[in-house]
């Protein structure tokens, strides 16, 4: 559970999002049984928003886990266009491959095993959105790396940026994640600092960056 707003609020807020289809919604539900780091429902909601609005047609996903966002996005993207998706988990990969052919959606979601901050290098094409949602000590090293492959006025993503509310007071950060505080910190120093990039912070889920390249 998140400290980043008052439970009730979240609550009220996830009653207004309306299911996304049966088989979909069930897989959803078994992922928080489960209790997988899948994204909150209001954060897809406005992702799916951002989807709609920018007309996106290809998204590079920077931590697949069992492969409900990259499901998630296709239903959205009208199962158009293309998602190219990593995870170094091999069992979490293993997963995502059979729960993406369980949708029928391996020809639209290509996923790649072992560790993004290698695998992105070989990545070929150019993308209309990015979504990192993988070790949050990293997520600068992603994001450069990520930037390299997308298009003029792209968008990329970043989920669980206030992390627990601990990237905003010190008075919630717990000794054995400083390390993973002050990274991220500076990562959003630096996202929401530098010229080339527009990036606003947004108090969903456990926190969303949304970063627009100029």
């Amino acid at each position: 559970m998140d400290n980043i707003n008052r439970e009730y609020i979240d609550s009220y807020i996830k009653s207004l999002i309306l299911d996304e289809g049966e088989k979909l919604n069930a897989f959803r539900n078994e992922c928080q049984e489960r209790n997988l780091p899948i994204i909150h429902k209001e954060v897809g909601q406005f992702i799916k928003l951002m989807i709609k609005q920018s007309n996106v047609k290809s998204i590079l996903e920077i931590g697949t886990n069992v492969g409900y966002s990259s499901i998630f996005f296709s239903h959205v993207m009208n199962f158009e266009g293309k998602i190219v998706t990593l995870e170094r988990s091999e069992k979490f990969y293993q997963e995502a491959v059979n729960n993406i052919k369980n949708f029928n959606l391996d020809k639209n979601i290509e996923v790649h095993f072992g560790d993004a901050t290698e695998i992105l290098d070989t990545i070929e094409g150019s993308f209309d959105m990015a979504f990192i949602d993988a070790a949050k000590s990293y997520y600068k090293l992603f994001f450069d790396k990520a930037y390299e492959r997308m298009k003029s006025g792209g968008i990329i993503i970043s989920d669980n940026v206030l992390y627990q509310g601990m990237i905003a007071t010190d008075e919630l950060v717990v000794r054995r994640k400083k390390t993973l505080v002050r990274n991220l910190r500076n990562y959003l120093e630096y996202i929401s600092h530098d010229d080339r990039f527009i990036t606003s912070v947004l108090p969903l889920g456990d926190g969303l960056a949304v970063t627009l390249l100029k």
